[in-house]
């Protein structure tokens, strides 16, 4: 039996939506980032399938100095899954933009738990995937970290561990949920250029895909 869908059940238990910024004239900002990736042989040798990262555009008001600002930002997200062990990685690509002096994106401010949350909205969203459960911050605990090289940073990647529900491929057709499945989660940020990439890995914690995940990181373009 096969573990899938672990990303899309995390994915579907969130209700933050991201809002990556940028900026324009006249009140009205308006920023598009450029799109990260991990190259498609790269994914393909590990055993990963994905696809072309795909745009999504959030609008909001944004005080600014007072003043209410419309602020329309465009930000690129791509979804990797490996079916064979249940792991999956998600990498954004938002725009890093301030107005006023005062930054407008929220995965600059995001703590671990925030930022899984406010990425993998977009996952649902975006239709990868399925049902899912909470996932509470008091419910994820911290195992560590790892530094890797990411677009020429060093950079700290969190170890996180907690539990969801995922969907599963027991054979000959049928599918169903298995609760309380034990994850580790790996999260790290980097700042390229303009934007902010954002990484989270998710793999259950019976395998160990710890590695692979953590290697496509490194082989992530911008």
């Amino acid at each position: 039996m096969h573990r899938r869908g672990l990303l899309a059940a995390i994915a579907a238990s969130t209700s933050v939506a991201v809002a990556g910024c940028a900026g324009g004239e006249n009140g009205s900002y308006e920023f598009d980032a450029e799109p990260a990736s991990v190259p498609s042989s790269a994914a393909s040798e590990a055993g990963y399938e994905g696809e072309e990262p795909k745009p999504f555009t959030i609008e909001q008001e944004f005080d600014v100095a007072g003043v209410n600002a419309q602020v329309s930002a465009t930000t690129w997200a791509a979804g990797y899954e490996n079916s064979e062990n249940g792991s999956a990685l998600f990498v954004a690509s938002t725009p890093n933009a301030s107005v006023g002096g005062q930054s407008v994106n929220p995965l600059v401010r995001a703590d671990d738990a925030e930022l899984i949350r406010r990425l993998l909205e977009q996952v649902d969203q975006r239709g990868i995937g399925g049902e899912g459960t909470d996932i509470e911050a008091s419910n994820i605990e911290n195992r560590g970290s790892e530094t890797r090289t990411i677009l020429g940073e060093e950079v700290e990647i969190s170890i996180l561990e907690t539990t969801i529900d995922a969907e599963v491929d027991g054979g000959g057709g049928e599918s169903g949920t298995v609760e309380d499945v034990p994850v580790y989660l790996y999260v790290g940020t980097v700042q390229h250029g303009e934007d902010v990439i954002a990484l989270v890995g998710v793999h259950p914690t019976a395998v160990d895909a710890s590695e692979s995940l953590l290697s496509l990181m490194e082989q992530v373009e911008h």
